[in-house]
C-alpha cells in the first residue's frame, strides 16, 4: 500500500502478518532498514507514552556519546525491584548503538514480552546503558500501560499475553546464550 503524507512525500506501508501477532517481527524489519549517522537518535516510540515537555532537548543532551537512555517510565522502581528483568520501555538511542546491537531493536525470534529485556542485557553488557534516572526522577515519559493500573487492558494486550510461554522460553533460552549469540538474527 501507498500513503501519502504531508507534503506529499510517499510512503510504502507493508502489513506483516506472521504466525505469532506482536510487535517485534514488524520493528526488526523497519530497524533492520535505517539508515542513518552515528550520532543520530533513534526513538522507538509507541502509543501508549507520553513525553515529558522538552523531552526531546533532554534526550540530545543524553545522548552526546554512544548508547541507549533508559528513561523513567513511571513504572519501573530505579533498582528494578518490581520487575522480573529490567527492560527498556521506550527504546532510546544512538544509531551507533542500534548498529553495535546489529540493527535490532526487538528481536524477531520473540512476539512481544521479553524482548526489551532482551534489549536491555545486551545493551548493558556492551555499557552502552545511560542511566540518569535517579538525577532525572522528576523527567517521566509516562508508560500508559495497563499491567501499572494507567488503562484498560484490550484485545492487543490479550493477544501479547496469549503468546507468554512462547516468549518467556524464548527468553530462558536465548538470555543463556553468549552475548555474540544474541546478537545473531536468523
Amino acid at each position: 500500500d501507498t500513503y501519502f503524507g504531508r507534503n506529499n512525500l510517499r510512503y510504502t506501508i507493508t502489513v506483516y502478518d506472521p504466525p505469532y501477532r506482536g510487535v517485534c517481527l514488524p520493528s526488526y524489519k523497519l530497524s533492520s532498514n535505517l539508515v542513518a549517522s552515528p550520532e543520530d537518535i533513534v526513538v522507538f516510540g509507541s502509543d501508549d507514552f507520553t513525553p515529558p515537555q522538552n523531552w526531546d532537548r533532554y534526550v540530545v543532551e543524553s545522548l552526546s556519546s554512544k548508547g541507549a537512555l533508559m528513561v523513567n517510565d513511571g513504572y519501573q522502581k530505579l533498582d528494578f525491584s518490581n520487575m522480573e528483568h529490567p527492560v527498556f520501555s521506550i527504546p532510546i538511542m544512538t544509531y551507533s548503538c542500534l548498529v553495535d546491537n546489529n540493527l535490532v531493536i526487538y528481536h524477531p525470534d520473540y512476539t512481544h514480552l521479553y524482548s526489551d529485556a532482551e534489549l536491555y542485557k545486551n545493551l548493558y553488557e556492551m555499557g552502552l546503558v545511560i542511566d540518569n534516572r535517579e538525577r532525572d526522577q522528576d523527567f517521566v515519559f509516562t508508560h500508559h500501560h495497563w499491567s501499572n493500573g494507567k488503562r484498560q487492558g484490550d484485545s492487543n494486550d490479550q493477544s501479547y499475553y496469549n503468546n507468554m510461554s512462547r516468549d518467556k522460553e524464548t527468553w530462558i533460552k536465548r538470555s543463556s546464550m553468549p552475548l555474540e549469540e544474541r546478537l545473531k538474527v536468523g
